[in-house]
């Protein structure tokens, strides 16, 4: 997965969380669905973007000096 998609599922796990706790504040049904898709999204993004940043050798560098 490319850094760019991860990114962009990032943003879309924040947008569905969004719509959720507006769900949920409203009492509207499919709101815990809705967080905890948006939860699972927002894990996945940071689990591709952390292990792009572990296996980049510049950062790499950067974090040993």
């Amino acid at each position: 997965m490319r850094t760019r998609t991860a990114v962009s599922l990032l943003l879309v796990g924040t947008a569905v969380i969004t719509l959720g706790s507006l769900f949920k504040v409203l009492h509207w049904p499919t709101a815990n669905i809705q967080l905890l898709l948006g939860a699972m999204l927002q894990v996945a993004a940071l689990l591709v973007l952390a292990y792009r940043t572990v296996k980049a050798p510049h950062l790499k560098d950067l974090l040993t000096h």
